[in-house]
C-alpha cells in the first residue's frame, strides 16, 4: 500500500478478485425450502466496476448479502464465494466462521447499503460510527480514529467535517447520509466495494454526485466495485461489465458496450425498451412481474413474459452459454434475438 493510503494498482486488471461458483440461496419456509438464488456464477476482476442489474426481487441484494456473510438466519447458502485480495491467499467466504468473516467484512470488503437512514444507527453520532470501523479493524485509538473520520468525511465532500462528526443521522439529508455510508465503507481501503442501489430515493442531481464520488474513490484507491442497480442507464455510464439477473439466475453477462449493442436475452431487451431514450418515443414495458421463488414456472423462468416463447421454452431451463467471447446468455433463441435486435446508445 502506498504511503498516502492508496492501494497499489500493479495487479493485472483481468485477474480475479471474487469468483462465485454455483451459488444457491434457499430460505426455510413452512411449505419447504424456497430458492432465492440458483446456480449463480460470476467473476469480478481487480480494478473493474461490475454491474449487477435486474428488477426488484431478482436476487441482486441477497447475492450481495451472501458475499458479506449477512444473510438472515432463515437463509442457507451453498456453493463457493472465492475471494482473492491483493497479496493474500484465496479464501472461500462461505467456509469462514463468524470471527474470520468479521475480519474480512468492513476491512477487505465494504458495502454501501440501499437505505442509509436504516443502516446508520440513530443513537450514535456519524463521527462515532465512522471511527468505530477504524478502531475495530485498524486498532486505532479513539482520538486517532476520530481524526481519521474527519479526513474520510472530507474525502466524501461533507462540508465542515470537524463540526458534522458530532451530528446524528437524522440531522443530515439523504445525500449526506449516503456519503457517510461511503466513508464507512472505504475507511479501511477495501479491495472490493459493494454499492447496493446507492442512489435510491435521491434526486437526480445528488445521484450524479454520489456516482461520481464512487468513481473517483475507486480510481484513487484501486478498488473493485460491485454496482447493484435496476437502472441500466447507471450501468451504461459506470460499469465495465454487467450481469443481468432474473428470478435468482444470471440470464445475460457481457461487457457493457457489447450488451447495449447486441442484447441477446429477451429480458435484457425488455429492460432496455423500458428506458426513455428520446422524446416522443413510447416506452414498451415488460408484461407481468417477477414470479415469487416458490412460484417459478417450469423451463425458462422468463417464458411467461417472453415475446419469443416457443414450446421448447416450457420444458427445459436453458443453461448459460457463451454466444461469443465474453458474452453469455440463457436463451435458446439468442442468435435470432441478436439479429433482430436494435442498438441502444447511452
Amino acid at each position: 500500500m502506498a504511503a498516502d493510503g492508496r492501494r497499489s494498482t500493479t495487479v493485472a486488471r483481468d485477474s480475479s478478485l471474487l469468483r462465485i461458483k454455483d451459488l444457491n440461496i434457499h430460505f426455510r419456509k413452512r411449505g419447504g425450502p424456497s430458492a432465492a438464488v440458483s446456480g449463480l456464477e460470476l467473476e469480478i476482476r481487480h480494478g473493474e466496476t461490475f454491474g449487477l442489474a435486474g428488477e426488484s426481487g431478482c436476487g441482486k441484494s441477497i447475492t450481495a448479502l451472501s458475499i458479506m456473510g449477512l444473510l438472515p438466519a432463515s437463509a442457507r447458502a451453498t456453493g463457493k464465494i472465492l475471494f482473492s485480495p491483493r497479496d493474500r491467499e484465496e479464501v472461500d467466504l462461505l467456509s469462514l466462521d463468524s470471527a474470520a468473516l468479521r475480519s474480512v467484512r468492513g476491512k477487505e470488503i465494504g458495502m454501501v447499503f440501499q437505505e442509509p437512514m436504516t443502516s446508520l444507527n440513530p443513537v450514535f453520532t456519524i463521527g462515532y460510527q465512522v471511527a468505530e470501523v477504524l478502531t475495530t479493524h485498524e486498532g486505532l485509538s479513539a482520538r486517532a480514529a476520530t481524526e481519521k473520520a474527519v479526513e474520510l468525511l472530507r474525502l466524501v465532500h461533507i462540508p465542515s467535517p470537524e463540526r458534522r462528526i458530532k451530528d446524528y443521522p437524522h440531522q443530515l439529508s439523504g445525500g449526506m447520509r449516503q456519503r457517510v455510508m461511503i466513508a464507512m465503507a472505504v475507511a479501511c481501503n477495501p479491495s472490493l466495494l459493494i454499492a447496493d442501489e446507492p442512489t435510491t430515493a435521491l434526486d437526480v442531481t445528488i445521484q450524479a454526485e454520489i456516482l461520481n464520488l464512487l468513481v473517483d474513490i475507486k480510481e484513487n484507491r484501486g478498488m473493485s466495485v460491485l454496482l447493484i442497480t435496476h437502472d441500466l442507464a447507471i450501468i451504461s455510464e459506470n460499469a465495465d461489465r454487467v450481469a443481468v439477473m432474473y428470478a435468482g439466475r444470471i440470464v445475460e453477462i457481457a461487457p457493457v458496450d457489447l450488451l447495449f449493442r447486441k442484447p441477446a436475452h429477451p429480458y435484457t431487451q425488455g429492460l432496455l425498451q423500458s428506458l426513455p431514450v428520446a422524446r416522443n418515443i413510447q416506452l414498451k414495458p415488460i408484461p407481468g412481474s417477477v414470479p415469487a421463488p416458490d412460484e417459478l414456472p417450469p423451463g425458462c423462468k422468463f417464458s411467461p413474459r417472453c415475446a419469443y416463447r416457443t414450446g421448447a421454452c416450457d420444458t427445459e431451463e436453458p443453461q448459460l452459454r457463451m454466444i461469443e467471447q465474453d458474452h453469455g446468455t440463457r436463451c435458446i433463441r439468442a442468435e435470432e434475438i441478436v439479429r433482430q435486435g436494435a442498438t441502444w446508445n447511452y
